[in-house]
């Protein structure tokens, strides 16, 4: 995958299953003289099909769709059906309807059957039964085989919808399943509206590869005969389209046509759905249309998520607390209701997501609503004209529209959603940024197990959220958060419910051998170009990513930055800075925008590599792509919260829960040193050992151009002889940097004459200062003036107990400097004690082994060179073949064979 300067994404993947799937209905175009064809959507649906198969709309009562079946066969005239037919789940109650009033139809249903070995419910679409037969049918569909056997008897003719799409996930699935429905199945649809192109094309590679031998070779396998199911294996297998629509806005804009000769003369003696029962049999059938991605299905869910915010009934806790699911799905449908319930309250919410639905039926806003609604609100209405004037154009034109009008509006609510908090924030009663602490956000996140005290409160003043109700927090709840709920919410159910079986699909591409999905990991951070240790590794992982154009693309949220081959730059929604914590800004990406870059990108897993905003982008694509996800720790926050917060045990094992909390939600965590390698899997975070995986940061190349300068230009009055310490880190407490004061002050005892340079910055600059008033501060310097310092002075003395890895280590090694540090976490893996440093307990003995040290001139020159030793076993290549294969990567030519650093 490559990108442009401008971001742009140029998605082999993606292309190649467009033009594939483009060729083959150009082909299916020309089959058929079309003055002798009919035009039939094979797959819709209206307010009969009132009975889910999700499980969540049946515990809310939810119908699939409210749409009239008037409006729906308007619909499908306006579209160029011939042949009328409606699809509903279980019934077909419309069909009857609508033949009582004298309009010829296609009787048809989606009948839900099981197949028993599985333990999995399937889709069968049926036509031209009667009211008897319909009885009898509901009756069999307890048992898929029984099922087709009567249709097959009574020559009822059955469609195979979606073949790689199921309702839910199922582990019993395999290739065995295919087999089984290639000898039960003549016919499978190839389009349908509301799938992806991926699914498509593998359903029509796969139904095309069923050569005569596999079918009879199938059929003997699994002991099935083909005629019992109105199978020939002789003959092709017919292929099918049809909207799957249920919402009237897509009804049929996919279909298929219907073939039969001198149709102008049979017109006169049959009626349509007659002529067009007799060319299914035959299969006579040439779908028509588009694969939309996941967009139809986004337009679909938004229409539908409108729907149910204004028309959802409280389903009573009493059927949630009974029905069948497991205890997160009452549990969300409960959350999911209450939330619901409670929007309806707010008007203006209530009536946008009218004016929403409105739209993508075609109907602009009224007029007059320009001039009443407020003016951070003019841009919605502006979207939403668009969007009604867009169903006039093309059904591509229209969806490339609404969803281009999705994400400005989510774009522009969240940037409103961020003013008007700056705004808040700004005010003299607001809340003030430089008051937030890691305290008090620790101590006041919680949420009362008490039910009352969470909803109408309690009276009593306690350290957590129940002093919040519900109902008020919803009222303050401003317009824009909740509608941009609604359009995250959309996206993320839209994709999620085409790739709730994404491994099932890539194990079908690899057994067809065509198809197979891009490898890809897209790298989320939310630190790349800042002055801290964090940046300066991944900055090193970036070149060698470019370098070794490896499978692996960086994504970051900067105002500044821009993209690069293999470097994706997202704009902040808002940014802000906690000076309590540093120079690092908080930056806010627009979650829609990633997910874009996610799907185009052809990628198939996600990495996140710090505990910000980006690990949220980070879960929701994982929910949303139903992809492998992973984490790269860099940091030690518990560390960090007990050498900067005053808090104590218990709220430092607050703090701990939410992190095992977070971290159990990846796949994989990727740590830097042992330590905390053993942490994780301890009894404090039970993570499981397998899904651990010990990995380093990489030593990059020294720069050849850089060299010694005299250490005199450094400090003042020195000589080359002058024994000089050198520390670069950022100048924050929990580097252990108050530590050095001792440990200059007890090794000057016995060496007067010792100096100590101090690189970098941060919030514990100025009182180092004060307690090293004889040391010379340099401040945050520039790579090359690292190396400088690093060939020109002697020794790294690195007092932090918090560094998972040490950065600073490696690169004074490849600089040739030999380092003392603490005998813990990250220094520990890297640093052998007396060979290229010194690795100690306590301040004492860092300074007892800084005298050994500057007495030893033999000891000093052979460290050096163990140093540079060392640091050539932290190599890029094998470090980074070894995370490749941990995610499931495939390792480029130049990489085989390598292994990571012991």
């Amino acid at each position: 995958m490559l990108l442009d300067d401008n971001n742009q994404i140029n998605n082999e993947f993606r292309q190649s299953l467009g033009s594939e799937f483009g060729q083959y209905l150009d082909q299916q175009s020309q089959r058929f003289d079309r003055r002798n064809c009919l035009k039939i959507d094979f797959h819709c649906h209206d307010h009969n099909s009132d009975v889910p198969d999700e499980l969540w709309g049946r515990i809310l009562r939810l119908p699939e769709t409210w749409l009239k079946t008037k409006k729906l066969v308007k619909l499908l005239k306006e579209n160029g059906s011939s042949v009328l037919t409606v699809t509903n789940h279980n019934n077909a109650r419309s069909c009857w309807a609508l033949k009582e009033q004298g309009i010829d139809v296609l009787v048809g249903a989606e009948f839900t059957c099981f197949f028993p070995e599985y333990d999995l419910f399937i889709h069968v679409l049926t036509y031209g039964f009667s009211q008897r037969q319909e009885i009898e049918l509901n009756e069999k569909r307890q048992n898929i085989y029984e099922f087709l056997r009567y249709a097959a008897e009574q020559d009822i003719p059955v469609i195979m919808p979606h073949p790689l799409y199921f309702y839910t996930r199922n582990e019993k699935i395999d290739l065995g399943l295919f087999e089984k429905l290639a000898v039960l199945f003549a016919r499978f649809e190839v389009l349908n509206g509301q799938r992806d192109l991926w699914q498509s094309v593998l359903t029509l590679n796969w139904v095309q590869s069923l050569t005569p031998e596999k079918i009879i070779a199938y059929a003997k396998k699994h002991n099935l005969h083909p005629a019992d199911y109105g199978v020939d294996p002789q003959k092709p297998k017919v292929l099918t389209g049809g909207s799957d629509d249920h919402t009237g806005i897509f009804a049929g804009q996919c279909g298929s046509y219907l073939h039969i000769e001198n149709l102008e003369e049979r017109l006169k003696t049959n009626k349509p759905s007659e002529l067009a029962l007799e060319a299914i049999k035959a299969g006579n059938i040439a779908p028509f249309g588009q694969v939309g991605e996941n967009q139809k299905l986004n337009i679909a869910l938004l229409d539908y998520f409108s729907q149910v915010a204004t028309k959802i009934k409280d389903p009573g806790l009493f059927r949630i607390m009974l029905h069948r699911g497991s205890t997160w799905d009452k549990v969300g449908c409960f959350v999911v209701s209450n939330l619901l319930l409670e929007m309806q309250k707010h008007k203006k919410t209530m009536k946008f997501f009218g004016f929403v639905h409105d739209a993508l039926q075609g109907k602009k806003p009224n007029k007059l609503l320009k001039w009443q609604v407020n003016k951070d609100y003019k841009f919605c209405i502006k979207q939403l004209e668009l969007i009604a004037d867009s169903k006039k154009a093309s059904p591509e034109a229209f969806s490339n529209t609404v969803n281009s009008a999705i994400n400005e509006l989510f774009n522009h609510l969240n940037k409103l959603i961020a003013s008007r908090v700056e705004k808040a924030l700004k005010d003299n009663d607001g809340i003030k940024l430089e008051k937030f602490s890691t305290e008090e956000i620790t101590r006041k996140f919680e949420i009362p197990s008490q039910l009352t005290a969470l909803f109408f409160g309690d009276g009593k003043r306690q350290d957590n959220m129940s002093n919040v109700r519900v109902e008020k927090l919803l009222d303050n709840l401003s317009f824009p958060l909740l509608i941009s709920l609604v359009l995250a919410g959309s996206s993320l159910a839209s994709t999620r419910v085409l790739y709730q079986n994404r491994q099932l699909l890539n194990q079908f591409s690899q057994h067809l051998g065509k198809n197979t999905h891009s490898n890809r990991a897209l790298y989320l951070t939310d630190t790349l170009r800042d002055k801290n240790g964090v940046s300066t590794s991944l900055s090193g992982k970036l070149k060698e990513i470019q370098r070794a154009d490896l499978p692996v693309d960086f994504l970051i949220c900067d105002s500044q930055a821009m993209p690069a081959p293999h470097l994706h730059v997202v704009r902040p929604v808002c940014e802000f800075e906690l000076k309590k914590y540093g120079e690092q800004k908080i930056r806010i990406p627009d979650l829609m925008e990633v997910a874009r870059i996610f799907y185009e990108g052809g990628y198939d897993r996600i990495v996140c590599s710090t505990e910000g905003p980006m690990a949220v982008v980070s879960l929701f694509i994982q929910q949303m792509f139903n992809v492998p996800s992973y984490f790269f720790m860099h940091t030690d926050w518990i560390d960090f919260i007990k050498h900067t917060t005053d808090l104590n045990q218990h709220e430092r094992d607050r703090v701990r829960r939410w992190m095992r909390a977070l971290y159990n939600r990846y796949d994989g965590i990727f740590v830097l040193n042992s330590e905390h390698k053993e942490w994780l899997i301890g009894h404090e975070m039970e993570l499981k050992p397998e899904r651990i995986f010990l990995t380093a940061h990489h030593t990059q190349a020294r720069d050849l151009g850089v060299h010694r300068i005299p250490k005199a230009s450094i400090i003042s009055g020195a000589t080359e002889e002058t024994p000089v310490l050198f520390i670069a880190c950022r100048l924050s407490k929990e580097k252990g940097i108050m530590d050095l004061p001792d440990i200059v002050q007890q090794a000057k005892l016995q060496i007067p004459d010792l100096k100590i340079v101090v690189a970098g910055s941060g919030p514990a600059a100025e009182e180092l200062q004060k307690a090293l008033p004889e040391a010379v501060f340099l401040g945050w310097q520039s790579k090359q003036q690292l190396a400088e310092l690093y060939l020109s002075l002697d020794l790294f003395v690195f007092p932090s107990r918090f560094d998972t890895f040490g950065n600073v280590v490696l690169e004074a090694f490849v600089h040739g400097m030999p380092t003392i540090a603490y005998n813990c976490k990250g220094p520990k893996d890297i640093i052998q004690d007396q060979k290229n440093g010194f690795l100690v307990e306590n301040k004492a003995a860092m300074s007892e082994q800084i005298v050994t040290f500057f007495n030893n001139s033999s000891m000093r020159n052979s460290m050096s060179q163990q140093a540079i030793q060392r640091a050539g076993e932290y190599q890029a290549e094998p470090i980074m073949a070894q995370f490749l294969s941990d995610m499931g990567l495939a390792l480029p030519v130049m990489y085989n064979n390598q292994k990571t650093v012991a």
